[in-house]
């Protein structure tokens, strides 16, 4: 007997099938079979005319024609039929699972009064046993559908047609977040366009009024957006001149200088950061800057204002800045630091002259995303920046000043009158969000201008 005929021999006994399998393809062929009386038993009795029997005849056939493919597939012993089959009973047992987890719930929080600890042992025990009672059969054939899997014949095309299945499911996934800011967008616009019709771009871009008039009991509303878009431009800015340094300056101790101990103890520290709602950032300004500022002895000096909220903004970006300024400054490769302490640099010229400009990428785009972070922030500004309407100005000679001076960011601006706006009030304020997206996409093509020029030369 050749070589050849052996390994025949040998593959047709790994796909010898089963009793397991060829029970499951007899229960396919029965359940499909069984499909076609049901089906025709409820179009008959149903009253919603032709139309619904023919589409009940039709979704019988169907239902029919795919049981018989299934059972065919496990009974020439397919892996696309024994995965087909696994994947419907998994999708089975999460709805149960759903279904009864939701019921459990409803019993525990659904009543007038709080149920006991035993009555609620007890509804979680019913649950549980409801789960295995009805799961124990799905669950062990596919248990047993996943220890056969060596039995199943998988063609090469078959493994072509995963793969590629599974390539445009990850293509499509990464395409769900271009769609999903795209419809962000479009509606958004949508909703803007009564606003730039009947107030038009240059009054809402240049105007330094706003003023809702029928709201507020005026005759002509005006809708001027330049005292927000000045609002948010400077807090930012005095968010990103405050913070960055500060998040530079911690990233570098944490990647280079500080020792296990040190960085262990700031590293959550920093991160920690990150989880404090921005609302207790509004009480900390209102309860703490504000009256530290208020000792700039200053007129009309109240405390709230762009200062106050700059240095807010600072803390709330600083660790979304100094996480990623560390990731990119430990992505340098390694042998970069070594030749430049090896040709005399210090640690610090090593730091300050090859990892920082090779890092330089991670870091622009730390500061973008500080950026997006410190304009989209609403509640802390709310609470902390005087939320005046009017057009941010120096409070004396001094053009520093303006920092001291009251404000209204874009942001603000939406969540203060959105509640009760209405007709082009509304549509105004939809325009804002559309400014918004304008000036997040202005940052980021002027930092991927800025890393242009900065590689060509």
């Amino acid at each position: 007997m050749t070589t050849d005929n052996l390994d025949t021999e040998s593959r047709s006994a790994t796909r010898q099938r089963p009793l397991f399998v060829s029970a499951i393809a007899v229960l396919l062929s029965l359940a499909a079979l069984a499909v076609v009386p049901i089906g025709i038993i409820f179009s008959l009795r149903s009253d919603g005319g032709t139309s619904t029997l023919l589409e009940t005849l039709l979704a019988t056939v169907i239902l029919a024609a795919l049981g018989l493919l299934l059972a065919r597939g496990m009974w020439a012993m397919k892996n696309w039929a024994r995965t087909a089959v696994s994947m419907l009973l998994g999708m089975g047992l999460l709805y149960l699972v759903v279904t009864v987890l939701f019921e459990v719930s409803a019993q525990i929080f659904g009543g007038e009064h709080v149920i006991s600890l035993a009555a609620i042992l007890e509804a979680v025990a019913r649950g549980l046993l409801k789960i295995v009672a009805i799961g124990v059969v799905p669950g062990a054939i596919v248990y047993g559908l996943t220890r056969l899997s060596p039995h199943f014949d998988e063609s090469p095309g078959q493994r072509a047609f995963v793969d590629r299945g599974v390539r445009y499911l990850l293509v499509a996934t990464a395409l769900s977040a271009i769609v999903i800011v795209f419809l962000i967008i479009l509606f958004t616009f949508t909703e803007a366009w009564e606003s730039i019709e009947k107030i038009g771009l240059d009054t809402m871009l240049l105007g330094t009024i706003w003023r809702p008039g029928s709201i507020i009991g005026m005759e002509d509303a005006q809708f001027g957006l330049l005292p927000m878009i000045v609002g948010a431009t400077l807090s930012t800015f005095g968010a990103i001149v405050l913070g960055v340094p500060l998040s530079l300056g911690t990233a570098i101790l944490l990647a280079e200088i500080a020792p296990p101990l040190v960085r262990e103890t700031v590293r959550p520290a920093v991160e920690l950061l990150a989880g404090i709602p921005s609302v207790v950032y509004g009480l900390f300004g209102m309860v703490i800057l504000a009256p530290l500022i208020r000792e700039i002895k200053m007129p009309y000096n109240t405390g709230f204002g762009l200062l106050n909220a700059s240095i807010i903004l600072a803390v709330m970006i600083l660790p979304t800045v100094t996480n990623i300024t560390e990731d990119a400054i430990r992505a340098v490769p390694k042998h970069y630091k070594e030749g430049s302490l090896a040709l005399g640099a210090t640690h610090w010229q090593t730091i300050w002259s090859v990892m920082l400009p090779t890092a330089r990428s991670g870091i622009v785009a730390a500061i973008i995303l500080g950026i997006g972070r410190a304009l989209g922030e609403t509640m802390a500004l709310i609470m902390v920046i005087g939320n005046s309407i009017a057009m941010p100005a120096p409070l004396n000679d001094n053009p520093l000043t303006i920092f001291l001076s009251t404000a209204r960011t874009l942001t603000g601006n939406i969540a203060v009158e959105i509640n009760y706006a209405a007709g082009v009030h509304r549509s105004a304020l939809f325009f804002t969000g559309v400014m918004l997206f304008g000036m997040i996409l202005v940052v980021n093509m002027a930092a991927r201008y800025l890393m242009r020029e900065r590689l060509s030369s």
